[in-house]
Order: C-alpha cells, then sequence, then structure tokens
C-alpha cells in the first residue's frame, strides 16, 4: 500500500466502522443508540430516572501528623499486567490487530465524566492523520454508552452497594435491590477536608460499626456484612468504576468490534469539576487508573484532565452555531454555566476568531473557573430535613432505620431502603417544580408504618405528607441563590474588569434542566440584557465535549498526566502498637518513657499518583528530634567566644573585634551528638515495604541527609524538664517532597535547608548527602 492509499484509508475509518455497525445488526446484541445529536435524551431534569438517591453529610478520616504519628495504610498500587488479546471479530468489521493497523496511526479517546450523582461515558474512533478541518465531522461520530444494566440512558447513577442481593441485582448504578444499603455521594469524599470534631464523629461511627457488626456464621451465609466500614473513598469509587470500565469495555466489543480494544490505543480524558483539589483529582486519577486497567483495556496508554465547564463550553457552542441559536462576534463573551447534582461549575469564554459559515471559532478562556457544592444534591438534603422535621424524631428513627445493625457508617454516605423509596418518590416533584404559584401542594405518600397519625398541622393525611409550593421553594434556595451569586461574581469579571460584552449564559448539566432554574437565571439575565441558552442534550454535553477537546477541534490539545514512577518516604518511628505487626525488636523507649517502633518507613508520595505537567507535586512532614541538654554543646571560647544563654541557649557567637588571630578565633566543631539523620527512600515495588530492613538496596534508592542540631533557629527549639531525665530539647523541623521531572527532599526548619538531595526519577542507587 503505497502512501497515498494509506492517507485515504486513514480517512475513511470512520466511515468502515458506521459500514460494520450495520452488518453486525443482525447480531444478537443491544441495537446501536441513535445518533448523538438527534437522540431524545433522558436527563435528569424533567422526567424521573428510574432512581436518584440524595446523600446525608459525611467526613472522611484525615489525621494531623508529626514525627511520633503512626503510619497510614498504604495504598492500593496498579495492575498494569496485560492479559492475553481476544481474538474474535464480527462479520463485517475489519480485523484490527497489530499486524495490518499500526498502533500509532489511529486511536480511540474515551470520556469518563464521573458525576456525585450520575456518571457517563462517551468514545469515538479517530485516524491521527485526519486534518483540523476533518475533526468537526468526526465529532459528530461521538457515542454516548446508553446501555446500562436494567435501563437505557445516557448516564447512570453514581451509586453502589455491598449488600447481598438475593433477586441478583449486580448492586450498581440502575440495577441495586430495594432493600440494598446504598452508598452515594461519594465523590465529595474525595474533596472533603476533615476538622478535629469530624475526624471524632467518624471514628465514633466506625467503632459503633463494628460494635453492632455482626459476623455470626448466619451473617456470613447471608454474606450480609457491611464491607463499606473497611473502605476509603478512594476505594469506593475504584469498585463503582470498574464496574463502568467492564461495561464501557462490553459497549466498544459490542458496537465497534471485539478485537478494538486489544488493538488500538485508548486515550482516556476525565472530567472534574472547576474547583478540584490536587488531592482530589490525584485520587480520582488512581481510581480511575486502577478501574480502566491493562486487564481490560491491553492498549490504554494517555490519561488527561479537563475541566467540567471547558468541556461543556466546547460542545455547548458549537451545537448552538450549527443549529442558528447565537449570533456572536469578535470579542463577545459567554458564560457556561454546568449545574450538576453536586457542584455547579462555571466558565466564562471570549470569541477570538469566528467564522459563521465555516461554523469555525477559536475561544480564550476569560479569568479562572467558578464553582460550588451547590448542585441538585442540596435540594435532597433540604428534602431530608424538612421530612425530618415533619415526622418528628420517633417515625424519623423509623425511616432512618437507626436500629439496623450498621447505621454507623464510617464516615460514608449511605442511604437505607425505606428513605431511598421516599427520594424516588420525590424526584418527578423535585424535577418538575417551576416555582409558579399552585393552590394544591405536592402529596408523598410514606413507607409503611410512618406518619400513621393524621396531623393537619404537620400536613400529614392518610399516610401521605403533603409538600408545598412555598416548602419547595425552600428546598431549592441555597441551590438557586448560590448559582445566581456565582453568575453574578463571573459577569462582574467580565463587564468591570475586563470591559467586555457578555452575550450569552449557556445553562447546562442535569440540574440546568431544572424549569425553576432556568426561570430564576432568565429572570436575573433579562435584567442585564443577557440571553440564557439551554440545549436539548446538555446532560451528555460534559461528555461530548471532553471528547471534542482531546481532538484539539479549535482548541489546545489537553495535557497528558503521567503516572509518579516510584514511592517516596523517609525512615521513621512510630508509636508502638501489638496489632501493627511491629517487631519486639523494634521497640524503642524515649526519655519520657514513651515507646515508639522503631525502622519503620513513612511513604508520602506513592507510585501511580498523578504528576501533572508543569506542576510538582508537593508533600511536607513536621517533625521532631529529642536531645538531652547535657548532650547540646554549650561552647567556650574565653575572651574570644561569647555565649548568650537565653532560654534553650543560643548558639549566636561574637568574636573578638581584633580578629584574635590562630584557632582560638574559631569555634570548635559541633560534636557527633547534635547530628541528625533523615534517611530518604524511593522505592519501585509495587507493594513498598513498611520496614527499612526490607528495602532491596540494589534497585531502590537511599539517601542519607545528615542535619547538623545547632543551625535550627531558636524559634525551632523547645526546651523540657522530666523529673528522672531532666532537661532536654526538641529541635522542630520540616520534611519536603518535591516530584517534577526529577525528585528534591529537603529538610527545613523556620525556612533554613539544614540538608537537601536530588533523586532522578527511576535512578537506582545508593548516595549519601549532608551538610
Amino acid at each position: 500500500m503505497d502512501p497515498e492509499e494509506l492517507e485515504q484509508y486513514y480517512r475513511d475509518l470512520p466511515v468502515q466502522l458506521k459500514k460494520s455497525q450495520v452488518s453486525m445488526s443482525s447480531q444478537p446484541s443491544r441495537p446501536p443508540p441513535p445518533p448523538p445529536i438527534s437522540v431524545s435524551v433522558s436527563p435528569a431534569f424533567p422526567g424521573t430516572p428510574k432512581r436518584e438517591v440524595s446523600p446525608v453529610s459525611t467526613t472522611r478520616r484525615s489525621e494531623e501528623y508529626e514525627w511520633d504519628a503512626d503510619d497510614d495504610a498504604q495504598d492500593e498500587t496498579l495492575n498494569e499486567a496485560a492479559t492475553p488479546s481476544r481474538t474474535d471479530s464480527p462479520p463485517g468489521f475489519p480485523n484490527f490487530s497489530s499486524a495490518n493497523i499500526p498502533a500509532p496511526e489511529t486511536r480511540m479517546v474515551v470520556a469518563l465524566d464521573y458525576g456525585t450523582t450520575f456518571t457517563g461515558v462517551a468514545y469515538l474512533s479517530v485516524a491521527s492523520r485526519q486534518r483540523d478541518q476533518d475533526l468537526d465531522a468526526l465529532a459528530d461520530d461521538i457515542r454516548v454508552l446508553q446501555g446500562w444494566p436494567t435501563h437505557e440512558s445516557e448516564k447512570v447513577p453514581s451509586e453502589i452497594s455491598y449488600s447481598p442481593s438475593p433477586k441478583g441485582c449486580r448492586q450498581w448504578g440502575y440495577d441495586i435491590d430495594d432493600n440494598s444499603r446504598v452508598l452515594k455521594w461519594t465523590k465529595l469524599e474525595l474533596e472533603e477536608t476533615r476538622n478535629r470534631s469530624a475526624e471524632l464523629r467518624t471514628l465514633a461511627e466506625t467503632l459503633l460499626g463494628l460494635q453492632l457488626l455482626d459476623l455470626s456464621e448466619e451473617a456470613v451465609i447471608k454474606n450480609d456484612i457491611p464491607r463499606h466500614l473497611a473502605k476509603e473513598p478512594e476505594d469506593i469509587v475504584k469498585d463503582y468504576l470498574t464496574e463502568i470500565a467492564e461495561q464501557t469495555l462490553d459497549e466498544i466489543c459490542t458496537q465497534v468490534g471485539s478485537r478494538v480494544a486489544d488493538n488500538i490505543p485508548i486515550d482516556m480524558v476525565i472530567t472534574h469539576p472547576a474547583k478540584w483539589s490536587d488531592k482530589a483529582l490525584n485520587s480520582t486519577y488512581r481510581a480511575v487508573r486502577a478501574a480502566f486497567k491493562a486487564d481490560l483495556f491491553p492498549k490504554i496508554r494517555n490519561f488527561s484532565f479537563v475541566s467540567e465547564p471547558e468541556a461543556c463550553a466546547h460542545y455547548t457552542l458549537r451545537e448552538a452555531m450549527r443549529e442558528d441559536r447565537v449570533n456572536f462576534r469578535r470579542n463577545d463573551c459567554f458564560i457556561v454555566v454546568d449545574a450538576g447534582g453536586g457542584t455547579v461549575d462555571l466558565a466564562s469564554y471570549k470569541v477570538v476568531s469566528i467564522d459563521l459559515d465555516k461554523k469555525q471559532f477559536k475561544l480564550e478562556q476569560i479569568g479562572f473557573p467558578l464553582g460550588d457544592n451547590c448542585g441538585a444534591t442540596c435540594i435532597d438534603r433540604a428534602f431530608e430535613k424538612f421530612i425530618q422535621h415533619k415526622l418528628g424524631q420517633e417515625d424519623w428513627d423509623k425511616l432512618m432505620e437507626t436500629d439496623s445493625q450498621d447505621q454507623a457508617t464510617g464516615g460514608h454516605s449511605i442511604i437505607k431502603p425505606k428513605l431511598r423509596m421516599l427520594h424516588g418518590r420525590f424526584e418527578g416533584i423535585k424535577h418538575q417544580f417551576d416555582g409558579k404559584d399552585q393552590k394544591l401542594g405536592f402529596p408523598i405518600q410514606l413507607p409503611r408504618g410512618i406518619g400513621t397519625t393524621d396531623d393537619d398541622d404537620r400536613g400529614i393525611m392518610n399516610g401521605a405528607i403533603k409538600i408545598t409550593v412555598d416548602d419547595l421553594t425552600r428546598m431549592f434556595q441555597h441551590s438557586v441563590d448560590k448559582t445566581l451569586v456565582l453568575i453574578g461574581q463571573a459577569a462582574t469579571h467580565i463587564q468591570i474588569i475586563q470591559k467586555l460584552k457578555i452575550r450569552k449564559i449557556f445553562l447546562s448539566g442535569g440540574f440546568g434542566r431544572s424549569p425553576y432554574l432556568y426561570e430564576r437565571v432568565k429572570a436575573w439575565g433579562m435584567t442585564m440584557g443577557i440571553q440564557v441558552d439551554r440545549g436539548d442534550d446538555c446532560w451528555s454535553a460534559v461528555t461530548r465535549g471532553a471528547i471534542i477537546k482531546s481532538l484539539g477541534v479549535h482548541t489546545s490539545l489537553p495535557e497528558m498526566i503521567r503516572p509518579c514512577p516510584r514511592h517516596y518516604g523517609i525512615k521513621v518511628r512510630t508509636q508502638y502498637a501489638p496489632y501493627n505487626s511491629h517487631r519486639p525488636s523494634d521497640v524503642d523507649v524515649d526519655m519520657e518513657g514513651v515507646k515508639w517502633a522503631t525502622d519503620q518507613i513513612r511513604w508520602f508520595i506513592n507510585k501511580g499518583d498523578a504528576l501533572f505537567p508543569g506542576k510538582p507535586m508537593v508533600s511536607t512532614y513536621d517533625c521532631h528530634w529529642s536531645m538531652k541538654a547535657a548532650h547540646f554543646p554549650s561552647p567556650t571560647g574565653g575572651n574570644n567566644v561569647r555565649v548568650q544563654s537565653q532560654g534553650l541557649g543560643s548558639m549566636s557567637q561574637r568574636f573578638d573585634k581584633r580578629g584574635g588571630g590562630g584557632s582560638a578565633s574559631i569555634p570548635p566543631p559541633p560534636p557527633a551528638e547534635v547530628f541528625r539523620e533523615v534517611v530518604f527512600v524511593a522505592s519501585s515495588a509495587d507493594e513498598p515495604p513498611t520496614r527499612f530492613a526490607a528495602v532491596n538496596k540494589a534497585q531502590d534508592t537511599v539517601v542519607t541527609l545528615k542535619c547538623n542540631l545547632t543551625k535550627v533557629p531558636e524559634t525551632h527549639r523547645s526546651e523540657f524538664t522530666n523529673k528522672e531525665v531532666g532537661k532536654f530539647y526538641k529541635f522542630w523541623v520540616k520534611v519536603e517532597i518535591h516530584v517534577t521531572e526529577k525528585c528534591e527532599v529537603k529538610i527545613t526548619s523556620g525556612g533554613k535547608v539544614l540538608a537537601s538531595a536530588e533523586v532522578p526519577l527511576g535512578e537506582s542507587d545508593r548516595v549519601e548527602v549532608g551538610y
């Protein structure tokens, strides 16, 4: 095949894919979804999906550390092993194999929009040799995964259950047993920052859950053990996304070809809220990589992030132009409001250039994205508070099933069957509410055994509770008002600071389908002379826009994320605890009588963590050393050296102005006792060792940093007295680990560097560095 024929082959590849889908229609599989533009979507607003549950407020365990703090459990590492290739291919589909398709020349892009309440997936096969002007046509071929277990929809609930299912349900998404305990809102737990009271509350919940945990033979046989108590949020997200990954693979194999995933490189773009911390991004990245692993997708390679409002903007404007719903000119601005279940995210853009005939444009982002946790789940929270107030504590406890064995959640958001049933009945009311005055309220039937006594004052009659328009307005108030505040902030920046004109506000996302939110935003825009637009397919706009962004359609390509190649940590001592399997030989007792386990390793940055281009990953650790006062030097030098002894004993010295001459004018070197070592370790093992003795010195990097305690500033020294030991000092220092194209470790105190070293990524050696 000559170069021209090869070029034409890649240009015709999408057509071949579409033809092959026609030939596959005779196969016993689910029919392919309709074209993405003309599809009749089933968004969260309006219309009621099978299930959308709302979480209660939760917390996640985190700790404040010092040198003597206990180690956390090690992060789960990624399984990168590839499985043997699948070789079957449907009739009529080109035989995709490494023999006849050069892997670098064609690829598949998969977009994942893991949301707080719903998750969506889109994918597209594309030949990389096609020119930019062909990419717009390719964007029309974007497929949105719609075939979820028991339901056809463009998104699936972000819910999972570890409860047994007598009905044989798959226990995630739409297919969850009615009597199961459902975990939801887990995405927000990746971001949540804990305070001390929240930590104690989570610990109390976990201890109560362990106390109530039924480990009897009957419970084991029934498989009725709440496994969520032992899982961190990242673990739960990984378990849920593993189900999404397997469903995605089934979709690709069915709709495109069973050999495609084995032989075509797959690039993945992951969407995230506008204001998402590095910690949350890293947890999301680790969970996605662990779920979309090489066992399922042997050719998966590049991962990238794009913010949800940015992805939404690229698709929304493109569709608005195609349908002639905009009339932008150069330097016009618009605001995209991606109102989802958990967050509402905004991004503002200026039209740099535009060609209406060709429907091509270039955008420039204005300011920084805005966002807040004020999505539709806040309405669900308000609904729960309303029900609790109306029912009273006794009926509320029945609804929450507080007498069940797993009432403690260990900090996770969990919803019980009765409350889940009530939320399902509320969904239809929430989705159709438009804020207009109505004389009659909305009755909701309560679960059996709750609200059995009629009470006009509480609105309970015949086992149903009535919700008025005023009640609903109050439930929507926080979400809607906060959204308007975010829009006002974005508009102020554009109009006053940038002195530009806002032409439109595009409202998108599942919550963006709410008639009430739309009317409130439209009324706000009318006072500013700004039009408000809402597309028909805005529920899938984020996943479609992420694909367009990954293609570089009139925009820059997203930067690829690299996984951290090794674990980085230091040798520490931790408080001795028999349950941590500390060895008796490692036990040491300090001068205050505290038992410590020595020779331990604390890992701060883990293999597989996300390394973002041009942005170092930084981890810090505050710690201290202790020393008997008798061991700390008190230099004397006659008339030549005078020691200022205040508090800890200052090491600042004043030399004779005459120079003194000879060795008498030179302060004596510090004794060996004032040096302390920090042992830095970089390990490439999948499961890093917890003890320093287990480090593979031949393959891993070990760096010893020697620190002179006399260089610790007085402000970072403390003096203590023990009746048995006497006076002793503590020296407070900070360990800083920076990972970019290399790894740098520094020991500082009060901003002063005591020791530092640089380690190339992936290098295996043993060095010693000190001052």
